[in-house]
């Protein structure tokens, strides 16, 4: 009875860590998956300097702070935490300027997109027609302009430039 348990348990934890690990061969880059960093896309220079100057900005605000908590005097302690209010006060202005950019970005990929949307409600009969046309008489169907490009609807580089 003990060996089969063992046996048993044995060949669970075998085949979990093997489930674990994804199957072999089952994504281009050698198995990777979604949450290992090296699956990640290059990062662009201006991201990754971007990234390091927040860094910055949030180990001198844990540095103002601690100098702050370990100051004695109660008028240079409030003036510390005056500068500290100052520095986190901007950073937080800066973070929603750029949110506020990327919901404006957002917004106008809506407004094209209800564009695009209005434009093939319109044409949708005309469309359907020329499909069954075209599939009656043996064509091969046109391909949208976005499809042409490499790399297919979800592939890089898939949609056109943008106007």
């Amino acid at each position: 009875m003990k060996k089969w348990i063992i046996t048993v348990l044995i060949g669970i934890f075998t085949a979990g860590s093997a489930l674990a690990q994804g199957p072999l061969g089952s994504d281009e880059a050698g198995g990777r998956r979604q949450g290992d960093p090296r699956h990640r896309p290059a990062m662009s220079e201006r991201k990754r300097a971007q990234i390091e100057k927040f860094k910055a900005e949030r180990e001198a605000a844990r540095q103002l702070a601690e100098t702050a908590r370990s100051e004695a005097d109660p008028a240079k302690k409030a003036v510390l935490v005056d500068e500290l209010r100052t520095k986190l006060t901007k950073g937080a202005e800066k973070m929603q300027a750029e949110h506020r950019k990327r919901l404006q970005k957002a917004e106008q990929g809506v407004e094209k997109m209800k564009a695009r949307l209005a434009e093939a409600e319109k044409n949708k009969e005309q469309r359907v027609e020329q499909h069954v046309q075209d599939l009656l008489a043996g064509k091969k169907p046109e391909r949208p302009e976005w499809k042409r490009h490499q790399g297919g609807p979800h592939g890089k580089g898939s949609q056109p430039p943008v106007e």
